[in-house]
């Protein structure tokens, strides 16, 4: 019986959120599970609670939404903005400094004076 109650607890790992809670004990959840079995509608309490906590709904985007710093965010946007910049900065004046070309290998410094 305590295998089988190991299987189903690990087929049904949300059941930690209640013992970590303190809502629930693993031995009041054996009990019920030596009681009821694992099919009673008595565990729908348990399984339907977790699936509705892990549903975004739009509330939730609405309050973490309000939890943005929007000053902070527009420093790292001003921020990445002015890095962007110097890249482009960079690879500019390193395309110009490319676009030299020396002098010929087959002539030579008196050949320039005349």
């Amino acid at each position: 019986m305590k295998e089988e109650f190991k299987q189903f607890v690990q087929s049904h790992p949300e059941l930690t959120k209640f013992v970590n809670n303190g809502k629930m004990t693993w031995q009041k959840f054996y009990e019920m599970y030596s009681l009821y079995g694992k099919n009673n509608e008595v565990w729908k309490d348990y399984f339907n609670n977790n699936e509705i906590n892990n549903k975004t709904t739009i509330s939730d985007i609405v309050e973490a939404l309000k939890k943005v710093d929007v000053d902070t965010v527009q420093k790292n946007i001003t921020t990445i903005n002015k890095a962007l910049a110097l890249i482009g900065t960079l690879l500019t004046k390193d395309e110009v400094q490319n676009t030299y070309t020396g002098t010929p290998l087959y002539k030579k410094f008196e050949d320039w004076w005349i």
